[in-house]
């Protein structure tokens, strides 16, 4: 065996690697590892009781149309629930684009002439306090309980931290297009109870912890 020749390979091997019996360079290498770690890390928040998509969308300089297309376990915009990841798009990501729920594109066309600015700007354009409760509160005993304790089955209850309704949407934005509209509140509020399986998990909740 010669040195000279023994080196010389030595000096190939360095600059070669070879994987799954395939030459890559050394330079090749360092290339992929310096465009991934480049890479933007991704971004999640988790939902906080009160959040919706949109304030989420504007905190993060997005919309909340990216946010819905990004996760796909969103159902409807409208329902979004406390302890929930959601994964905030980079600005040059490019997504597909996923179908709205009718029943959501009807909310959106029904706030087209109310685009509150501020929370205290939609909480002023809200009717003032009713001074009885709604008869008949709520489609079962369940629904009842809760709006009882909740507003005492009063459309228009506004609470100190700027909940609003039958049910207490908060914030109050989030139903501003219903006004004192019972069937309205009622229809949001009963999606709303979708994500406990339905009233009879929402009641069990809020027995839990006081809130849903």
């Amino acid at each position: 065996m010669k040195l000279a020749t023994f080196a010389a390979g030595l000096a190939i091997a360095a600059g070669i690697m070879v994987v799954g019996g395939h030459s890559v360079s050394a330079q090749g290498v360092n290339s992929q590892q310096t465009q991934t770690e480049s890479k933007p890390a991704p971004v999640t928040v988790v939902v906080n009781p009160g959040d919706s998509l949109t304030a989420i969308a504007n905190a993060h300089q997005t919309t909340y149309r990216r946010i819905f297309d990004a996760n796909t376990d969103i159902v409807n915009p409208d329902l979004i629930y406390p302890g929930q990841n959601l994964r905030i798009p980079d600005a040059s990501e490019q997504l597909a684009e996923r179908e709205i729920p009718a029943d959501y594109a009807a909310v959106a066309d029904a706030q087209t002439s109310y685009v509150p600015q501020t929370q205290s700007q939609a909480v002023a354009s809200l009717p003032a306090a009713q001074t009885a409760p709604q008869s008949g509160c709520g489609d079962n005993q369940y629904a009842n309980f809760i709006y009882m304790h909740e507003s005492g089955c009063r459309t228009t209850a506004m609470s100190p931290n700027g909940c609003y309704g039958i049910g207490q949407a908060c914030p109050a934005s989030k139903i501003a297009y219903c006004g004192a509209d019972y069937a309205c509140q009622n229809a949001f509020f009963s999606a709303y109870a979708g994500k406990y399986g339905g009233w009879a998990g929402a009641y069990d909740f809020w027995l839990s912890h006081g809130w849903w």
